[in-house]
């Protein structure tokens, strides 16, 4: 099987959720300016949050990246 073709057997088990973050990656990757905008927008948005001391520990920072890579690779240890 070539490599396109498993490429296209993942996106067939992809979720919805997964879907629209694949189509939303895509869509920024297509436009620079839209994935600055992106970013610049999610800074801003952390900056506010620290200013108005809503802020998270390091270790529940942490805790939420281990989680979402658990999401991610659908439950899996590896």
């Amino acid at each position: 099987m070539s490599q396109v073709e498993v490429a296209i057997e993942k996106v067939k088990r992809l979720d919805e959720r997964q879907a629209a973050a694949l189509l939303e990656w895509l869509r920024l990757r297509e436009n620079p300016i839209a994935l600055r905008e992106k970013l610049d927008a999610e800074i801003e948005r952390g900056l506010a949050q620290l200013k108005s001391g809503d802020k998270i520990s390091g270790d529940q920072v942490y805790a939420e990246i281990r989680e979402r890579s658990r999401e991610r690779r659908g439950g899996h240890n590896g």
